[in-house]
C-alpha cells in the first residue's frame, strides 16, 4: 500500500507543475492567490500545509484528537510580514484603431469606340427602261346616219255645247208656335237658430322632471410604460470594397482590304429614226333639210250662259230669350274646428353613465438581478511552491482530488461559508487567516446582471358606458273636432224672359245671264328647216419617230474585298471585390418599466329634479243665437211664343255647258337615226421594257476602332488610424503588513505518528493515511522541498 501512495503523490506533483488541474472546484474557486488557506479537516483526519516561510515550518496537524491529547502540539506566535493585495485605480493609455475615409485617385483603362469613315465600292443591278414598238390591230365603232319615216298619233280637241240639268236649294221662312217654361222667384223672411263657439282662456299648472347634469371627480389608477434608455455592445460585419486589376483576353475582328478584277455588261442606249404611218379622222360639215310640224295657237270668242245668285235684305220680327239675375238666400252647411284638450302619457330616452369593469392585458417586467460568475485570468504573484501547495490544498490536480475526497468535503472545511454564498467577496479570506490567493488557478469574478422577464397579466379596467332607458312622462295636446252647422247664404240666380226684336235677313234670288268667253285653240302647220351635220373621213399620213435602243457591252472593273482576321489581345480590367471586416459598435436600445399611477377623472352624471310651470289653455263654450234669413223660392209658369223657322225647298233648273272631246289622228314624220358599224384598223404602239444592267457605286462605311485611354478615377478608402485613449483601470497592488502567525510544535510521539517531510527525499510515508501528515511546500524533481517565501499576492484584504 506504501508504494501505491508514493506513486499517487508523485503523479499529483507532476500534474500540478504542468498546470493541469484535476478534481472538483466545490465552489471554492473564488478563494485564489494564497498559500495554505481553505484547507482543514472537519470530522476525520486532516492535513495542514504551510506554504509560506523559508524554513518550511510545520503549522499544524489537526486530526481527530481532543484538547487533552498527550500528543497535542504546543502553539507559539511569530511576527511575520505578509504582502496583501489592494486595488488601486490607475489611468492607462489604451491603443485603439479608428477608420478614416480618404479620397484617392487611380488611373483606370477606358476603352472607347472611335469612328472612322471608309469608302467602299458596291456592284448593283439596275433595270434600264427600253422603248420598243409593235403593230396592234383594233376595232372601231363608226357611226353612220340615215333617215326613216315614222307614223305617230295626235289627240285633236273638239268643243261642243251640251244641255245640263241641276238642282237648287231655295230657302224660305215659316212662323211656328212654341211653348216654354219660366221660373218666377218669390222671397220670404225666415227665422234661423245657429250655434257659436265663444273662446276663453284658463291658466293651468304642470309638474315636469328635469335631468340636471353635474360633474364628479373620481380617482382612477392607470399603468404607464416608462422607457429606459440603455446601450449594448454589438458586433457587425462590414464588406470593405477594394479593386484589383485582372488580365482579360478578348478577340478582335481586324478588317483586311484586298481587290479583285471582275467583268460586267452594260446596256449602252442609242437612237434611231423610223417612219411611222398613222390614220387621222378629218371632220367636214354638210347641210341637211328637216320637215317638222308646229301647233299654232289662235283665239275664238263664244257666248256662255251662267247662273248668278243676287242677294236682297228683308226685315223680320224675332223673339229671343234673356236671363235676368236675382238674389235668393239658401241654407248652407259648413264645418267648424272645435278645440279639444287631451292628456297623453309617453316614454322618453334618458342617458346615464354606468361604470363597466373590463379586463385589459398588461405586460410587466418581472425580471431580477442575478449573480453571474465570469472566469478571468490572473497574473501569478506568489512563488511556485506556494501556488502548488495552494492547488493541492484546494483539491485541484489528482492528489488534490484524492485528498479532498479523503477529507470529505470541498476543501474548505469549517470555512465553507464563502463557498456556499456565490455573491460573497471572492477575494476575502474565508478561513479568517491572512494568507489568501492562488497563482495557478483562474480568478472567478461575480457581477450582477439584470435578467428581464416579461409577464402578461389581466388587469381590471373601469370604463363608463352610456346606457339609455325609457321613462314615462305626461303631456297635454289640443286637438280639433269638426262640427257641421247651417247658415243662410245669398245666392244669385237667373230667370228667363222672352223679348222681341227686328232683325234684317239677307236672302238670295237666282238669275241666268250670258257672257262672251275667249277660247284658245291650236291648228297644225308643217314647216322645214336647214341644219348642219358633222361627218368624218379617214386619211393616212406618215411621220418620223425617234426610237431609243440599247446594245450590250462588256467592261472590266476593280472591286475591293474586305475580309475579317481574328486576333487575340489582352487588357487589364479593374475588378471590384470585397473583404469582410468585423467591427464593434454601441447600440442604444429602450426598455420599458411598468409603473402604476393615479389620476383624477371627471365623470359626468345627472340627477332628477321636479319643477312646476304655468301655461295658458284656450277653451271654448257653445252659445245659441237667432237671426232672420231671406229665403227665395221659385214658381214655374208656362208661356207661348211665335218662333220663325228657316227651311229650304229643291228646284230643278237647266243650263248649256261647253264640252271638249279629243279626236285621235294618225300622222307621219321623218326621223334622223344613226347606226354603228365595226371597222378593223391597225396602229404602231410603243411600249417600255426594263433591261437589267450592272453598275458600280461608291459608298461610305463607318468603322469603329477600339482605343484604350487612361482615365483618372476617384474612389474612397477607409484607412485605419492608430490612436490612444485614457482608461481608468483597477490594479491589485501588494501592500506590506505585519501579522502574528501561530507555530505548532509537536513532541516525539506525534512525530512518529505523523512523519514530517521537510526538504528531504521522500523515501517512506510512515503512518496511517487517516493520521496527520505534515507537508511543507516546495518541489524539485520529485523531491518535496522547503516552501519558498511568499512575497506578493499572499492574501487579499479588500479585493472586491
Amino acid at each position: 500500500m506504501n508504494w501505491v501512495f508514493k506513486f499517487v503523490w508523485m503523479s499529483a506533483l507532476a500534474l500540478t507543475t504542468s498546470g493541469v488541474a484535476l478534481g472538483d472546484d466545490c465552489g471554492c474557486s473564488a478563494c485564489l492567490g494564497g498559500g495554505g488557506a481553505c484547507l482543514g479537516g472537519s470530522d476525520g483526519a486532516g492535513m495542514v500545509v504551510d506554504g509560506s516561510g523559508m524554513g518550511g515550518s510545520v503549522i499544524s496537524s489537526v486530526g481527530g484528537f481532543g484538547a487533552g491529547d498527550a500528543c497535542g502540539p504546543s502553539v507559539t506566535y511569530e511576527t511575520r510580514t505578509v504582502m496583501r493585495s489592494q486595488y488601486v485605480t490607475e489611468t492607462r493609455e489604451i491603443p485603439y484603431t479608428t477608420h478614416q475615409r480618404e479620397t484617392r485617385t487611380r488611373m483606370r483603362s477606358v476603352t472607347k469606340r472611335v469612328a472612322r469613315v471608309e469608302t467602299r465600292q458596291q456592284t448593283y443591278t439596275v433595270n434600264v427602261p427600253t422603248t420598243q414598238t409593235r403593230t396592234e390591230n383594233y376595232n372601231v365603232q363608226v357611226a353612220i346616219p340615215y333617215t326613216e319615216e315614222v307614223p305617230y298619233t295626235v289627240q285633236v280637241p273638239v268643243t261642243t255645247q251640251v244641255e245640263q240639268s241641276f238642282q237648287v236649294s231655295v230657302p224660305y221662312t215659316e212662323q211656328v208656335t212654341q211653348n216654354y217654361t219660366v221660373q218666377v222667384p218669390r222671397t220670404d223672411q225666415v227665422a234661423q237658430t245657429y250655434t257659436v263657439s265663444v273662446p276663453y282662456t284658463e291658466t293651468q299648472s304642470q309638474d315636469y322632471t328635469v335631468s340636471v347634469p353635474y360633474t364628479e371627480q373620481i380617482e382612477q389608477a392607470y399603468t404607464v410604460q416608462v422607457p429606459v434608455q440603455r446601450t449594448r455592445e454589438e458586433t457587425y460585419t462590414v464588406n470593405v470594397p477594394y479593386t484589383e486589376h485582372v488580365e482579360q483576353t478578348y478577340t478582335v475582328q481586324v478588317p483586311v482590304t484586298s481587290s479583285r478584277t471582275e467583268s460586267y455588261q452594260v446596256c449602252v442606249p442609242y437612237t434611231e429614226t423610223l417612219t411611222q404611218t398613222y390614220s387621222v379622222q378629218v371632220p367636214y360639215t354638210e347641210t341637211a333639210t328637216q320637215v317638222y310640224n308646229v301647233q299654232v295657237p289662235y283665239s275664238e270668242t263664244i257666248e256662255q250662259p251662267y247662273t248668278v245668285t243676287v242677294p236682297y235684305t228683308e226685315a223680320i220680327q224675332q223673339n229671343y230669350t234673356v236671363n235676368v239675375p236675382y238674389t235668393e238666400h239658401v241654407a248652407q252647411n259648413y264645418q267648424i274646428q272645435v278645440p279639444v284638450t287631451q292628456t297623453h302619457t309617453a316614454y322618453r330616452t334618458v342617458s346615464r353613465s354606468v361604470p363597466v369593469t373590463t379586463m385589459k392585458t398588461v405586460t410587466r417586467d418581472m425580471g431580477s438581478y442575478k449573480c453571474v460568475a465570469t472566469e478571468v485570468a490572473s497574473s501569478p504573484v506568489a512563488s511556485f511552491g506556494s501556488g502548488a501547495s495552494s492547488c493541492l490544498s484546494r483539491g485541484r490536480g489528482l492528489l488534490g482530488g484524492l485528498l479532498s475526497g479523503l477529507t470529505g468535503g470541498c476543501g474548505c472545511g469549517h470555512c465553507n461559508d464563502a463557498c456556499v454564498d456565490p455573491c460573497a467577496d471572492p477575494c476575502a479570506d474565508p478561513c479568517g487567516g491572512g494568507v489568501v490567493g492562488d497563482a495557478c488557478c483562474p480568478t472567478i469574478v461575480y457581477r450582477k446582471v439584470y435578467v428581464p422577464n416579461l409577464v402578461c397579466e389581466q388587469v381590471p379596467c373601469t370604463t363608463y358606458q352610456t346606457q339609455c332607458s325609457q321613462e314615462p312622462y305626461t303631456y297635454t295636446t289640443t286637438s280639433y273636432t269638426c262640427e257641421t252647422r247651417t247658415r243662410m247664404v245669398p245666392v244669385t240666380r237667373c230667370r228667363t224672359e222672352t223679348r222681341t226684336r227686328t232683325v234684317n235677313v239677307t236672302k238670295y234670288t237666282t238669275e241666268t245671264r250670258s257672257r262672251s268667253v275667249p277660247v284658245t285653240r291650236c291648228r297644225t302647220e308643217q314647216r322645214s328647216r336647214q341644219y348642219n351635220v358633222t361627218k368624218y373621213r379617214t386619211e393616212t399620213r406618215d411621220r418620223q419617230v425617234p426610237v431609243t435602243r440599247t446594245r450590250m457591252e462588256t467592261r472590266t472593273r476593280e472591286v475591293p474585298v474586305v475580309t475579317m482576321t481574328t486576333q487575340t489581345r489582352s487588357r487589364m480590367v479593374p475588378v471590384s471585390r470585397c473583404r469582410t471586416e468585423t467591427r464593434t459598435r454601441t447600440v442604444p436600445y429602450t426598455e420599458f418599466n411598468t409603473e402604476t399611477r393615479t389620476r383624477m377623472v371627471p365623470v359626468q352624471r345627472v340627477r332628477q329634479e321636479t319643477r312646476t310651470r304655468q301655461f295658458q289653455v284656450t277653451k271654448s263654450r257653445t252659445e245659441t243665437r237667432t237671426r232672420m234669413v231671406p229665403v227665395t223660392t221659385m214658381t214655374t209658369e208656362t208661356r207661348t211664343r211665335m218662333v220663325p223657322v228657316q227651311r229650304t225647298r229643291l228646284e230643278t233648273r237647266t243650263r248649256m255647258v261647253p264640252q271638249t272631246t279629243m279626236t285621235t289622228e294618225t300622222r307621219t314624220r321623218t326621223v334622223n337615226r344613226t347606226r354603228m358599224e365595226t371597222q378593223s384598223r391597225s396602229r404602231e404602239v410603243s411600249f417600255t421594257v426594263c433591261v437589267p444592267e450592272q453598275r458600280v457605286r461608291n459608298y461610305n462605311v463607318t468603322v469603329y476602332d477600339n482605343v484604350t485611354e487612361q482615365t483618372p478615377e476617384t474612389y474612397s478608402v477607409c484607412v485605419p488610424v492608430q490612436a490612444t485613449r485614457s482608461v481608468n483601470v483597477r490594479v491589485c497592488r501588494p501592500v506590506a503588513e505585519t501579522i502574528q502567525v501561530p507555530v505548532y510544535n509537536y513532541g516525539a510521539p506525534a512525530m512518529s505518528a505523523a512523519p514530517m517531510v521537510n526538504g528531504g527525499s521522500i523515501d517512506d510515508f510512515g503512518g496511517s493515511v487517516m493520521g496527520e501528515t505534515i507537508i511543507d511546500g516546495g518541489h524539485s524533481d520529485g523531491i518535496i522541498s522547503e516552501g519558498a517565501v511568499m512575497e506578493t499576492g499572499a492574501g487579499c484584504t479588500n479585493c472586491n
